[in-house]
């Protein structure tokens, strides 16, 4: 019997992570906009591209690790082989959706 691995069905899969990422940074901009956007428009001096290029970076730089916190923290939490492959009996679309909304019950 084909034992499909975690890894190679999540974080491999072109499909699961793309909607993962999507979901995630969906997440994340939310408290970007509403904090990090008035900060750089009225606290950083420089010209608009020098605004927008810093708000994107620093976007970047903080949904990287929370894209990987959100699969670390959706694998810990798959307890059961039950539940295991119970997720992985999902759409592909599904699990990533599932997987980028991992931590947002924690704002």
């Amino acid at each position: 019997m084909n034992n499909p691995s975690y890894l190679s069905e999540t974080l491999f899969n072109r499909k699961v992570f793309g909607y993962a990422a999507i979901t995630a940074y969906k997440h994340l901009m939310w408290p970007m906009c509403f904090i990090g956007l008035p900060l750089v428009l009225f606290g950083l001096e420089g010209n608009m591209i020098e605004q927008i290029t810093f708000f994107l970076g620093m976007s970047f730089v903080f949904f990287i690790p929370y894209l990987v916190l959100c699969f670390t923290m959706h694998r810990f939490s798959l307890k059961s082989q039950k539940q295991k492959e119970s997720f992985l009996a999902l759409d592909p679309i599904e699990r990533g959706k599932i997987i980028g909304d991992e931590l947002s019950g924690w704002w």
